[in-house]
């Protein structure tokens, strides 16, 4: 038998999840090759953090790599994000694959 207490707690819960729900964004998609580097920057940090990991791995797949390293990855996305800061209008993928280049 459920009590009013139980009921209660039930609908308390429910309007909590509900409600953190209500309050998250919805996910987007977005075209990589439409993407500048402004937009990159507007990003908030996990949407970011997001768009940079998913960014590598398409660039590390492009050139067939099977394994990561960590260092030099890391040595791209910041000559990326510096010359993406130079030049906010330009095209994030472009601005990317040129800093994967060999």
């Amino acid at each position: 038998m459920i009590t009013r207490r139980g009921l209660l707690s039930l609908g308390i819960g429910v309007a909590l999840i509900a409600g953190s729900a209500w309050g998250q964004p919805a996910p987007r998609i977005l075209q990589l090759d439409a993407l500048t580097c402004r937009e990159l920057q507007a990003l908030p940090g996990e949407q970011r953090d997001r768009l940079l990991i998913y960014l590598t791995g398409y660039l590390d797949g492009k050139r067939g790599a099977a394994a990561w390293d960590e260092a030099l990855t890391g040595q791209r996305i910041d000559r990326a994000v510096a010359a993406c800061k130079a030049s906010p209008d330009a095209s994030l993928l472009r601005i990317f694959t040129e800093a994967w280049a060999p």
